[in-house]
């Protein structure tokens, strides 16, 4: 921690002081803000100059993550940071009322934030807990990861972990978004405009922006990252190694494949194409086109009406029983958006593609039967015309 009470109560910051001057403080007694026991004061070649409880200490400021020597580096950039740009910073603020001590409390005009600097994984529920607490005071706690926002990265392909998926926000502007800190950079790193290959692969836009740049990163819409070639290779790359290593009686998916009578290599080619909100859904869009291909338009004709109603009344069935998962993400605090947002979205990128026609707010007319493929050369010639409609591109102008 980088802020103690001394012998007269006054709360003192380790921010801008100097080493050496630090040094000659040592023999000066510190107390914790919180629960008022005793603190050390440690000057270290490697870690900047902080506090720390002695051992077996028992203060609810313990139950977060270690003071890692990157957690306190970045808490000082970021302080620094907020400085600068001139808002109103408070380091390591403790909040009585809730018993949370964000690491930034920030206050803009009306509002105020609790900016959280975040190195290690954090179970769900507790970031669940913390910002209900927030929100309990009209706080809007903002997140940042202490580490790059990505678990994998291969070209345009990013590989999240669920943690890393719980501090994702949706934005606006840039879709779902990943914000980051890397200190030893100081510079942030912002994944954005994500879109789901499969339950921890996205394609996305990284940016980084030195921490002295005081511009917001801005988006390239002439940017390439969604090809369509990198989302078929890494959907067909997906169904071969489910086919070859997936268990046939534990896995639901393979096991619906096959009762329907389908060939896994030649569903329909409508299954397994990109809608801007599909990480609502944990399983790939594969899984769940299938799914909703199968309950919602398998067999009907040209000409055949279908409310979006009634077909998220299937997906919810397929809710209840297991074999749709929907993923959470703590950060939505107004609960804007849901799977049925991915659902419609799913339902107007047939009607871009002419498989369906919108005659009402939630009625649609089949235009275009669905074939099954003959053949594995077939089948490609299919996705390969479905994506011909620059679908991944329009994604990317409108996702938000």
């Amino acid at each position: 921690m980088l802020t103690a009470l001394n012998d007269k109560g006054k709360l003192v910051s380790l921010i801008n002081v100097p080493k050496d001057f630090v040094k000659q403080k040592l023999s000066s007694h510190y107390y914790c803000p919180v629960c008022e026991e005793p603190l050390i004061l440690k000057v270290g070649k490697i870690r900047i100059p902080h506090f720390a409880h002695k051992r077996f200490a028992n203060c609810a400021f313990l139950t977060t993550e270690p003071e890692s020597p990157r957690h306190l580096l970045g808490k000082k950039h970021l302080y620094q940071h907020y400085k600068r740009k001139g808002f109103d910073v408070y380091l390591e603020y403790y909040l009585p009322e809730i018993q949370q001590r964000p690491d930034l409390f920030v206050k803009k005009g009306d509002l105020t934030y609790a900016i959280e600097f975040q190195c290690s994984p954090l179970p769900r529920q507790r970031l669940e807990e913390r910002n209900a607490g927030y929100q309990k005071l009209d706080i809007l706690p903002i997140w940042v990861l202490g580490t790059t926002p990505y678990k994998k990265r291969k070209n345009k392909i990013f590989e999240l972990t669920d943690f890393q998926f719980s501090l994702s926000k949706h934005n606006p502007h840039s879709g779902l978004t990943l914000l980051s800190y890397l200190p030893e950079k100081k510079a942030f790193l912002q994944l954005s405009k994500m879109i789901s290959l499969t339950s921890t692969k996205l394609l996305g836009v990284l940016q980084e922006v030195s921490l002295l740049n005081n511009k917001k990163p801005s988006l390239n819409m002439n940017d390439n990252a969604y090809d369509s070639q990198i989302w078929l290779n890494e959907k067909r790359t997906w169904l071969q190694h489910k086919v070859y290593y997936g268990n046939l009686q534990e896995d639901p998916f393979l096991k619906e494949v096959y009762t329907s009578g389908h060939n896994p290599f030649l569903l329909p080619e409508i299954c397994g194409i990109p809608v801007p909100h599909a990480h609502f859904i944990y399983e790939p869009p594969i899984v769940w086109q299938f799914y909703l291909y199968l309950d919602c338009l398998h067999g009907l004709p040209v000409g055949q009406k279908l409310s979006l109603k009634w077909v998220n009344q299937k997906i919810f069935t397929r809710i209840k029983n297991g074999s749709i998962t929907i993923r959470e993400f703590p950060l939505d605090l107004h609960n804007l958006y849901s799977w049925k947002m991915t659902i419609s979205e799913y339902f107007s990128l047939l009607t871009t593609i002419e498989y369906l026609s919108k005659i009402g707010e939630d009625l649609f007319v089949i235009e275009k039967k669905v074939e099954i493929p003959k053949n594995a050369e077939e089948a490609i010639m299919k996705e390969n015309a479905v994506f011909q409609k620059d679908i991944l591109h329009n994604l990317y102008s409108t996702n938000h």
